[in-house]
Formats: structure tokens, C-alpha cells, sequence
């Protein structure tokens, strides 16, 4: 069952515009609704939940009405290191669930990436595919490979990356409705090797499929760099690196988005260090720089160990939406193009603070967001947040 509302208990009342125009409630009496890691996708003009526990992967599809599916899911097989899932279609974007299942190789060290078409409306699946990838080394906990899945902007395919072990490139597939590799194999990113790899996700961006990660630097005095990929439904990647980190600096996992500059979508994101949030720019290839300005002290929130994780970025016109996770609250501030905040904080809803698994995707204007609003052990609901910034 889903109810909806135009607002919510707790919601705070500030002016920096921004307020929620649909908010929807799951009930907690299946499983996805109080799952902490429960990931929000955009599909066509609605979206998919997708998380999973222990036994399955679990996800409910919301149309653009605003009605929810039932929950569905799919078991996971015996011996399943890691689940990873997105949505694709065969006949329409989001009819099916492709599960990545990442297992142990029959040498018990090694782990491989084998893929699951899984009808969206819970109807048999058929078994996993033949591995896609191998992992050298990557059965062990303490060392997992670095994969992802996301959407693509079609919904017809499922997106995957990661982090080749043999080549030390990073790689990238399209996946079709039947949970087949789009051109029978998968496609090197680029090929210039880093110190180190991480933060391999998705955004979206300018193309089908844009994938995003962190790579290290090949001169130890510099910080960090953020690469975005966009890459065409043949095949076409190009890539955009962004220096943004200081000397010597740290960088978090960063959150990316588009803008309008000057007529045309351009990048800009948001991160963090030990000395606070950040939003930078990119103005574009004729100028080519990219400017970073510090939005919020790690002091504000008493210290580097004590920042909020940033949990949604979204374009409001001029300016830009950042979603702060914090202990007991959601927060969309409003920061315009030169990092300055305008306005204070809006305050998302809960019941009573007990927060838990915060997960947003943007749509032109807007940004919607999801998380587990628990009230006690085992109790709580699931809320679906459009928010806007006007």
C-alpha cells in the first residue's frame, strides 16, 4: 500500500526555497521498506527501489503516477559474495531486474561476475549466465573487486563497471533485457593506469551510460582526481577528468551532476575532505577550468570525523540542491554556482529522527529521495521525497 502527502511531520520552514511537492510512504510490513541500503534509480517517468538482505535481492517499481508495485525478489544462490543490481528492458524500460552476482570461483580464491535477467514482475528467472568477468583474488573479504551497477538513461540496459584485475583498466558494459553483454564482450574505459582506483559508480549525465570513479595520482605530491565517462549506446566513450583535490589532499567519493552553462550541459560536483564540502565546477572545454569552492566547514559540524555524508545533488535552475545525511536528520541546503549558501537548511520529514540508508537521483529540477524512517525495532516505513528548489 503507498499513501501519499504534500508534506510531513517535522519538515522545517526556511527560505532558501526548496520544499517537497510528492511524498510518498511505504508501509514497513515487507522487507524493502526498512532495509538501510535500499538504492533509488530513475526509470523513464518513474522509479525503481532496489536493495537486499541475507536470502534475495528486493525492489518494488514506482510509476509516474506515483503507484507502487508489489515488492518482489530473487534469491540469491548458495555461496554469493556480493548482489548488485539495476534495471533494463526487453520490451519496455524496467521490465526487467538484471541481478550481478558476484561468486567464488571454483578455485575458491578467485571470484567471477555472472548475471541474472530477472522478470520485474517477480515471475521466474532463469539461472545466472557464464561469468563476464574474473577477479583475481577478489573471494577474499578483505580485499572485494571494485564493481558497480547502475541505470542507463533509456532504462533499456543495465550498466556495469569495474576495476579489470588482469589489464588494471577500468571497464564498462551495457546490458541487455535478456542479461546478455551488449557486443558480446566487455569495453576498456580508458587505458592510462592510475596509483589506485576507487568509487566506481553511476551518474546521471550527458549519455546512455555515464560511470564515474576516483582514480590516485601518478605523482604522490598531488591529490586525487574524479573521472566521468559518458558513453553512447555504440560504444562512443568520452571521458572528462576533473583536478579538484588540493596538494597532497584528500578526497571522498564524490556525487556528480549536470548544469546549465551557457545553453549546454556541463559537469559539476560535490565532495568532501578533512577540512569540509566542496562543489566544483567545470566552465566547459573552451575554457577548460574547473573552480572549487567550500560550501560548509568540517568545523560547522564539529570536526572531519563528524561531516555528514553527502547524500544527494540535484540542479535548481542557477543554483544547486546538496542533501546532507545527518545523525538524526535529512538536509537539502541550497548553494548557488560560487559555493554560497543561501537560506539555511530544509528539513526532510521523520517520525523521530531514526534515520537510516538515505539514497537520491536527480531529474531535470529536481531531486527525489529515499529513505528508512524507523519508529522501533522491526517498525517504521520507507519514504519517497520529491523535493524542488524554486
Amino acid at each position: 500500500m503507498l499513501l501519499l502527502a504534500v508534506a510531513g511531520c517535522q519538515a522545517s520552514q526556511v527560505d532558501n526555497g526548496c520544499q517537497i511537492t510528492r511524498q510518498l510512504v511505504m508501509p514497513g510490513t515487507t522487507a524493502l521498506p526498512l532495509l538501510t541500503n535500499v538504492r533509488i534509480d530513475r526509470l523513464g517517468g518513474g522509479y525503481a527501489l532496489f536493495g537486499a538482505d541475507d536470502t534475495a535481492v528486493r525492489w518494488a517499481i514506482i510509476d509516474a503516477a506515483g503507484a507502487i508495485g508489489a515488492e518482489q525478489s530473487f534469491p540469491l544462490p548458495a555461496g554469493t559474495l556480493r548482489p548488485l543490481y539495476a534495471a533494463a528492458g526487453v520490451d519496455a524500460p524496467g521490465d526487467t531486474v538484471i541481478i550481478g552476482l558476484l561468486v567464488a570461483a571454483a578455485n575458491g580464491t578467485d571470484a567471477e561476475l555472472r548475471f541474472v535477467a530477472a522478470p520485474a514482475d517477480g515471475s521466474a528467472a532463469p539461472p545466472p549466465g557464464a561469468p563476464v568477468a574474473t577477479f583475481l583474488g577478489g573471494a577474499d573479504p578483505a580485499a572485494p573487486p571494485l564493481v558497480a551497477m547502475g541505470a542507463s538513461a533509456s532504462g533499456m540496459y543495465a550498466g556495469a563497471a569495474w576495476l579489470d584485475s588482469q589489464t588494471g583498466f577500468p571497464t564498462y558494459a551495457f546490458i541487455d533485457g535478456q542479461g546478455q553483454v551488449v557486443g558480446g564482450s566487455p569495453h576498456t574505459i580508458e587505458d592510462a593506469p592510475a596509483s589506485a582506483y576507487s568509487c566506481f559508480g553511476f551518474a546521471s549525465g550527458k549519455e546512455e551510460l555515464t560511470v564515474t570513479y576516483q582514480k590516485g595520482p601518478t605523482d604522490p605530491r598531488l591529490g586525487p582526481t574524479w573521472l566521468i565517462a559518458d558513453i553512447t549506446a555504440t560504444g562512443s566513450v568520452s571521458t572528462l577528468t576533473l583536478n579538484v583535490a588540493q596538494l597532497g589532499g584528500t578526497m571522498s567519493c564524490a556525487l556528480t551532476g549536470t548544469y546549465n552553462n551557457g545553453g549546454s550541459p556541463e559537469y559539476a560536483i560535490i565532495w568532501q575532505d578533512t577540512s569540509g564540502s566542496w562543489l566544483s565546477v567545470y566552465y566547459g572545454p573552451q575554457s577548460g577550468q574547473v573552480k572549487s569552492f567550500g560550501f560548509a566547514s568540517a568545523t560547522d559540524f564539529g570536526g572531519p570525523d563528524l561531516q555528514p555524508p553527502l547524500s544527494g545533488f540535484a540542479t535548481f535552475g542557477a543554483d544547486f540542491g546538496v542533501l546532507f545525511f545527518k545523525a538524526h536528520s535529512v538536509e537539502l541546503w541550497r548553494v548557488d554556482q560560487a559555493g554560497n549558501v543561501k537560506g539555511g537548511a530544509f528539513v526532510m520529514p521523520s517520525i523521530q529522527g531514526d534515520i537510516q540508508g538515505v539514497s537520491s537521483v536527480p531529474s531535470p529540477a529536481l531531486l527525489t529521495s529515499t529513505y528508512a524512517d524507523l519508529t522501533g525495532a522491526g517498525t517504521g516505513r520507507r519514504v519517497v521525497i520529491d523535493s524542488v528548489c524554486r
